[in-house]
């Protein structure tokens, strides 16, 4: 039996996934590559399209202003969710399919493990689909208010006494302001509960709605630290892109109106590449800690670790070998 499979602490999860990425680096770069590969594409095609994001003054009302800024975020919002959306289907089903195989201790590639997926991706992606939209629904409502107001408030500003419009825009504010806090505490809720749906897809070969089943169950009582593991990898993929970023951030200080109307279309390129670095380096760590997770709540909950040895006893030799996809 592996001396991995028994219950793991927080910080246990954590080493065994540094291992794991570190002894199989090419192997899991090389899948998480999908994902930043294709938003480069998309963003650098968008900037030759519509050029930088347009920047307001502060207290400008510029009503066509507003209105070219928010269909900038809006073709920026729609393309980065059909790339989130289909690449990491795609490459969180290859990964978690990736990590069933090291982490029991045999070896795979990356075609192997892309190959072995691809027959369930309609799965994977619809399964996706429905985990992002119950974690980020509060969020998306909270944007279609925002890209409403945008739109509207011109007209219901016209002929309003100042005091009038700036008591809508503090509604405006507040609301979204309530709106976009309330839907962070779900997502991270929502995404906890559901964070090893791909896994038991993967491995279980599980329906997309039994998967999220699955995960409900295996979470249960551990959404704390399944929580506290998500937020240590997120956070170590923030810090390697912002590093990477620092030329670009200090050299133009794009934190005001000022020096991002100052930025060149070579430095927003720059931002991209040093996202996909970010993004290709740092975004595998997550995934592969979440399949991790999946096994370790698998040996507490369902004694796997006692299911693995019994199968060795059997003579078949399932010791090191994962469960296979259908």
């Amino acid at each position: 039996m592996e001396p991995t499979l028994r219950p793991m602490t927080a910080s246990q999860v954590l080493d065994r996934t540094f291992y794991l990425y570190r002894s199989n680096f090419i192997l899991f770069m090389g899948i998480a590559l999908i994902v930043p590969a294709l938003r480069l594409v998309v963003m650098v095609g968008q900037l030759a399209w519509m050029g930088p994001m347009p920047v307001m003054e502060p207290g400008q009302l510029d009503p066509k202003l507003m209105q070219a800024f928010v269909a900038w975020v809006l073709v920026n919002a729609v393309a980065g969710l059909v790339i989130f959306t289909a690449g990491n289907a795609l490459a969180s089903s290859a990964t978690a399919y990736a990590v069933s195989v090291v982490h029991l201790g045999r070896s795979t590639t990356i075609a192997e493990s892309y190959r072995r997926v691809a027959p369930i991706f309609g799965r994977i992606l619809w399964l996706v689909v429905r985990v992002f939209w119950w974690c980020t629904w509060p969020i998306l409502l909270s944007y279609f208010f925002v890209f409403g107001m945008a739109f509207l408030l011109p007209q219901l500003t016209k002929g309003s006494a100042g005091i009038g419009v700036a008591l809508l825009a503090i509604a405006f504010v507040l609301l979204l302001i309530v709106g976009l806090m309330a839907g962070l505490v779900w997502f991270f809720y929502a995404y906890c509960r559901y964070s090893l749906a791909v896994p038991a897809c993967t491995v279980e070969s599980l329906p997309a709605k039994q998967s999220m089943l699955r995960s409900k169950f295996l979470t249960t009582g551990s959404m704390g630290r399944i929580l506290g593991i998500y937020l240590l990898t997120v956070l170590m993929t923030t810090i390697l892109t912002t590093v990477l970023e620092m030329p670009i951030l200090m050299s133009h200080n794009i934190f005001t109106p000022q020096g991002q109307k100052g930025m060149t279309l070579a430095a927003h390129v720059w931002l991209q590449i040093a996202q996909f670095a970010g993004g290709a380096l740092a975004g595998p760590i997550a995934t592969i800690a979440m399949a991790v997770v999946y096994y370790d709540q698998r040996v507490r909950k369902e004694a796997f670790d006692l299911q693995i040895m019994m199968q060795a006893i059997g003579g078949a030799g399932a010791a090191t070998r994962p469960e296979t996809i259908q």
